[in-house]
């Protein structure tokens, strides 16, 4: 059974617990987050349909959680799995630890999330997407995806980078974090 480290809201470590009970109790917990960009654009995934939480929806580039034998580093094997990507880690810019928290019901997620940027210039045949995490990865303008976070604007264009179609998203097609989330978000951008 796959385990994670809970932690008190001062991120002080209390111990290894199931995915499912910390989701259910709303126990924080880490994760890495890792927003691709390049001079112009913000790289995003679209959640496979067969994913549990959240299918279908827009979200981080790359993100997951840290296991309970995980260090940050290691987190960074999210990025490979489900983009397929080798990270040049001097492309990869640490931006610290934001608190991530989203409440529905029946699941609370509390995430101390080690959030990056991976700053590069990418072609579609960089990507091997996982299927089963990942159903397309797409690109935004990235002061147009700025303005979004921020709602200054309610609707942006996409671009599937792997079919080239074009689509229109808005802040509701995305996982459902607090508005205090992209905020953080539109400033790190």
């Amino acid at each position: 059974m796959e385990k994670i480290r809970i932690f008190d809201t001062d991120y002080t470590y209390i111990r290894d617990e199931s995915r499912d009970v910390v989701h259910r109790e709303g126990y924080w917990h880490e994760t890495i987050q890792c927003w691709l960009v390049d001079e112009q654009s913000v790289y995003i995934q679209k959640r496979s349909a067969k994913k549990k939480d959240f299918p279908n929806l827009f979200d981080i580039t790359a993100a997951g959680h840290l296991m309970a034998h995980e260090t940050v580093e290691d987190g960074i094997r999210e990025i490979r799995e489900e983009l397929g990507i080798d990270v040049d880690r001097t492309k990869l810019h640490a931006k610290g630890i934001i608190r991530d928290i989203i409440e529905l019901p029946h699941f609370f997620d509390y995430e101390f999330a080690n959030l990056f940027l991976y700053e590069h210039h990418f072609s579609p045949s960089d990507f091997t997407l996982q299927q089963e995490e990942v159903e397309g990865l797409y690109t935004v303008d990235r002061r147009q995806f700025i303005a979004l976070c921020k709602q200054e604007i309610d609707v942006l264009t996409c671009r599937n980078i792997c079919t080239d179609t074009t689509n229109e998203m808005m802040l509701t097609d995305f996982v459902p974090h607090r508005q205090e989330y992209f905020n953080k978000i539109a400033t790190i951008l």
